[in-house]
């Protein structure tokens, strides 16, 4: 069970080795208007007695403090500023990890010797794939207005201080769309 937490937590750390393999995405409200966005608080989790081990494995105190300290960083440098009692919009994220598994088939293949035998090329690589999350909630109305989203390859290898870089650095492109440019 620790071993299962502690590969989590590295993998969704590890999130990503190569930033150009960082797959992001973003959705949004178009009614919402950000302009009036100024403060914010960090929702809690939602806490659910049914809810997945794996989803209760990935939230770990040492990711938790990680992930939010980044992102703060990262709002203020936008001019954001936090605000426990009276926020504009509220902060959540979500993390995971899925094992996938890529086959190419080449169509051909080589013998021994570089000779051709007929058969086919087909490669298999199995790997884990990390998910991080960000939703922007109204903090009146309590929709979500605004969703940023990263996936990449785990690298569980990864040192702490290149998971830590990497964490930056996917927070970083994340938030690099909030709030979203006015149409």
């Amino acid at each position: 069970m620790k071993s299962a937490v502690l590969f989590l937590t590295l993998g969704v750390l590890a999130l990503m080795t190569g930033c150009s393999s960082v797959n992001i995405k973003h959705d949004y409200d178009t009614d919402t208007n950000f302009a009036t966005l100024k403060t914010y608080a960090w929702m809690a989790a939602p806490t659910n007695a049914n809810g997945s081990v794996q989803a209760a494995l990935s939230r770990t105190a040492g990711l938790d403090k990680r992930i939010k300290e980044s992102a703060d960083r990262q709002l203020a440098a936008k001019g954001y500023t936090t605000d426990a009692n009276n926020p504009d919009f509220l902060v959540l994220y979500h993390v995971g990890a899925e094992d996938k598994i890529n086959v190419t088939d080449w169509g051909y293949g080589y013998g021994r010797y570089g000779r051709w035998y007929g058969g086919r090329g087909v490669e298999v690589y199995q790997y884990k794939e990390g998910t991080l999350i960000l939703d922007v909630i109204d903090a009146r109305s309590k929709q979500l207005v605004w969703r940023g989203f990263a996936a990449a390859t785990i690298d569980p290898n990864a040192s702490m201080e290149t998971r830590k870089r990497k964490l930056d650095e996917v927070i970083a492109k994340i938030l690099a769309e909030f709030p979203p440019a006015a149409k």
